[in-house]
């Protein structure tokens, strides 16, 4: 079961968790041109399909999904998260980065990336993060390199890059 963490404020993103009312916002981000492209999957999704992930997402205790939001007037600038958490190596991958169409190229999505790698350190103790990412993204790529991650090997079209986070407060 999931436990219910409180939202996480630094700087002006606050990050709540997943609510089965933020489902159309997110299919609509999830599902726009250059946006969908991005993701392993990049088929269109329809809502029955979003749902199911949903309710299949809620009974994990190691995926953790969260709407960014501007602190002070609590508009969704995106979607970021964190899964595979293995408390054990003190590790999890991050992803399922999806912007606000209104927020694109405003700089908010790498803050909540980095309110979550925060929120990763402080509050499940991890001390490094990883992701994948498309060989092609050449942007996100960039992005995760400003955040400090590194390159570690490449596979299938996709990069993986990690993070160490211990300290990261």
């Amino acid at each position: 079961m999931k436990y219910a963490y409180e939202p996480y404020t630094h700087g002006r993103i606050r990050l709540r968790l997943l609510t089965e009312a933020d489902l159309p916002a997110t299919l609509e981000w999830r599902n726009r041109d250059g946006a969908r492209e991005q993701f392993k999957n990049s088929d269109l999704l329809a809502y029955e399909q979003h749902h199911g992930w949903f309710v299949r997402y809620s009974e994990k205790s190691d995926d953790l999904v969260f709407i960014a939001e501007l602190a002070a007037t609590g508009e969704r600038v995106g979607q970021v998260a964190i899964y595979a958490i293995d408390r054990g190596a003190r590790t999890a991958e991050i992803g399922r980065f999806v912007a606000s169409p209104e927020f694109l190229g405003q700089g908010v999505m790498k803050e909540a990336i980095s309110v979550l790698m925060r929120f990763a350190a402080s509050e499940l103790s991890l001390a490094a993060v990883y992701l994948d990412v498309l060989e092609s993204n050449e942007r996100a790529c960039r992005l995760y390199e400003k955040l400090g991650f590194e390159e570690r090997g490449r596979a299938d079209g996709l990069i993986r890059m990690d993070r160490r986070i211990n300290g990261y407060l």
